[in-house]
């Protein structure tokens, strides 16, 4: 068997970056547990997972929920309040953007779980917002991947991550599944012609 340059056989590195993707799952559930967003935002809307969490593409220790119902600002303040008498909360962030292309409320929570500091970043969106949407790219983006693409996903995410080079996840998501891309070299090199800004409509191609 051949060796890649990292001295392990291709689909032992692929299994080692994706029971890290999976540890990190198991961790992002425990703040889901804990601070039960999804739960308390069925009062005012319709809250999605989204984003990587969602994807199984999990590297930074984010976790994205857009919630869909009337845009009132009372109604994350409610929530904020409670999730502020938790000591592992330590800080929490308000945007308004309802002006803004985005056309929504957003809230950033900042948690400390099992030694690191968890993003949980909800954003109120109108019931009939028609903008890109992150929870409708969730059933696509499950149905396109394959193990060898998350494998690769994550690989190009986690060298960005070691690197504190800033990236756009839906830009690596667009290299591997629509570019072919392999590696973080082959990504930089994708991104001078490709690289997006600002919202973006996107959907991976249907698996053949």
């Amino acid at each position: 068997m051949t060796a890649t340059a990292s001295g392990a056989p291709g689909h032992e590195r692929d299994a080692a970056v994706l029971a890290r993707q999976a540890a990190r799952q198991e961790q992002a559930l425990g703040v889901l547990d804990a601070l039960r967003p999804l739960q308390r935002w069925e009062r005012f809307g319709e809250p999605r997972l989204c984003g990587a969490m969602a994807y199984g593409l999990l590297v930074a220790p984010d976790i994205d929920i857009e919630i869909f119902g009337d845009l009132q600002v009372d109604a994350g303040f409610t929530l904020v309040s409670e999730w502020a008498r938790d000591p592992a909360v330590e800080r929490l962030l308000f945007i308004n953007a309802v002006g803004e292309p985005d056309a929504g409320l957003g809230w950033e929570l900042r948690y400390r779980y099992g030694g690191e500091r968890w993003s949980v970043q909800m954003w109120l969106l109108a019931a009939d917002y028609n903008g890109p949407r992150s929870a409708d790219l969730v059933a696509p983006m499950r149905a396109a991947l394959r193990t060898t693409a998350q494998a690769r996903i994550l690989r190009i995410k986690e060298a960005l991550v070691g690197r504190g080079e800033e990236y756009r996840s839906i830009d690596v998501y667009r290299a591997v599944l629509d570019g072919g891309v392999n590696d973080v070299e082959e990504y930089a090199r994708w991104c001078r012609s490709y690289s997006s800004t600002g919202m973006i409509s996107w959907r991976p191609s249907p698996p053949e």
